[in-house]
């Protein structure tokens, strides 16, 4: 689908990312001059047995973050329709997910541990104070800025007052960092989002989130199996006492957990002792200099390949091609997953598919099928027939097994769409490797990397 260059009175950029259903563009309001960020969704794609309860979660973002005015959340301008796309314009914010930085390895220390969710309680006190509750809280709706500010984005699935936009029984979240209420689709509250911001404190202070595994297993053990100390697995050192703040967060019966945001803040000051920022407003922003230097789960790749993919690219998006190798570079765990973040800048479906093939790897593991500049050794150009020697991968037939794991595992990030998502999907792909990057453009941009390297193949070629 060609992007549009027009929503409303806002100017369309570029696009800055991809989620479940819809796209997320950097645009400029030439009224008062400045960058918004559009969050879009497409009408006519939408099942038709999900479209009207969505576009109607969709309408109550705007409603629920609109009232929402605090330092530490994202601000919603307008809500608006043009066509078949729905829409809203929010503050556009220059910053980093803290999903990528945990995707990259980075250890963050425990003073800005403490800073982290210091201003994560004190944007939820603010909502939950105003009858809003987010009901996501996860690493990839938790933005930093260069300046060590956070910003709570995506009030997608908020519940307001008396708002009844779910039906009952309906599960809504992210499996790994829903509260036990809401993995039984039960009745919840503001206490729903302290238990996941008890799940990103584990995760930052160990590198681990504290349920993992298979979307049935998530769900066993967020109701019933208590998870280890952090202080068994912390990558930081930190006071003894957190262990115990982090049990209350994590308690299955919501009047066991922290009952308010200030509760929590509360806790946190005395349990961190002199690594928690004093009261007032000098305790909202770190340097996060020396975390991006720590990042080293970021893979480093060669010259060569890079090259190599910004000439491949540049047929598509001109000049711009070295600067979005270069940033995708930054943020690819491999070659798969760099060829499929500069896909996401090719228009066309088709040609976007076909330049995502270009990183996966051959059967034999040793080399991407895009190969380095004409100057080095063993070069073939693209569309040539492989060289003596080298292994092509032979298609793998799409299977229903298949199907139903790599379901199970997008609903790790999806939640209850994964299945509309997947039978799309299977209906469209020819092999299992067009299914799970079909599939893959529906989870958001920070988190596809770890989806495509989790994701299980069914088989794994002998090496």
């Amino acid at each position: 689908m060609t992007e549009p260059t027009r929503l409303g009175k806002y100017e369309i950029e570029r696009v800055i990312g991809k989620g479940a259903m819809g796209v997320v563009y950097k645009a400029r309001d030439p009224h008062i001059e400045r960058s918004v960020a559009i969050k879009t969704v497409r009408k006519d794609v939408l099942d038709a047995d999900l479209a009207a309860s969505f576009l109607a979660r969709f309408r109550n973002e705007a409603r629920a973050a609109g009232r929402l005015s605090h330092p530490n959340i994202i601000g919603v301008y307008e809500y608006g329709e043009a066509d078949d796309i729905a829409y809203i314009a929010m503050e556009y914010v220059d910053g980093t997910g803290l999903r990528e930085y945990l995707n990259r390895k980075a250890r963050f220390e425990f003073n800005q541990i403490v800073a982290i969710l210091t201003q994560l309680l004190a944007a939820l006190d603010f909502a939950h104070t105003q009858g809003v509750v987010h009901r996501d809280i996860k690493p990839a709706n938790l933005i930093l800025t260069s300046a060590g500010t956070l910003k709570v984005a995506d009030f997608g699935i908020a519940r307001v007052d008396a708002s009844n936009l779910t039906m009952t029984g309906m599960v809504m979240g992210t499996p790994s960092y829903m509260a036990p209420e809401q993995c039984q689709g039960l009745p919840s509250d503001h206490r729903a989002d302290l238990f996941s911001v008890g799940v990103v404190l584990y995760e930052l202070l160990t590198g681990v989130k504290p349920f993992d595994g298979s979307i049935e297993s998530i769900a066993y053990r967020i109701c019933h199996a208590d998870a280890r100390p952090p202080s068994g697995l912390a990558q930081v050192a930190f006071p003894p006492a957190i262990d115990g703040l982090v049990a209350t967060a994590l308690a299955k019966r919501p009047e066991d957990r922290f009952q308010h945001a200030r509760a929590f803040h509360f806790a946190l000051r005395l349990a961190a002792g002199d690594a928690a920022p004093p009261p007032g407003g000098e305790t909202t922003v770190m340097n996060l200099a020396d975390v991006k230097l720590q990042a080293a789960g970021a893979h480093t790749f060669e010259d060569a390949l890079l090259a190599t993919a910004e000439r491949q690219l540049v047929r598509f998006v001109g000049p711009m091609a070295r600067i979005l190798v270069r940033q995708a570079a930054g943020h690819a765990q491999d070659t798969r997953a760099l060829y499929a973040l500069l896909a996401d800048h090719i228009d066309d479906p088709k040609e976007r598919e076909r330049f995502a093939r270009l990183g996966v790897p051959e059967a034999s593991g040793s080399r991407p099928v895009a190969q380095p500049t004409t100057a080095s050794r063993g070069t073939r150009s693209l569309g040539a027939q492989p060289t003596a020697g080298t292994r092509t991968r032979a298609p793998r037939p799409l299977e229903q097994p298949f199907v139903d794991r790599t379901t199970a595992r997008l609903a790790v990030y999806l939640g209850p769409i994964a299945k509309v998502v997947a039978r799309k999907a299977a209906q469209q792909a020819h092999d299992c490797d067009e299914f799970v990057r079909l599939v893959a453009e529906h989870i958001g941009t920070q988190e596809r990397d770890t989806f495509l390297r989790d994701v299980e193949a069914p088989d794994k070629p002998e090496r």
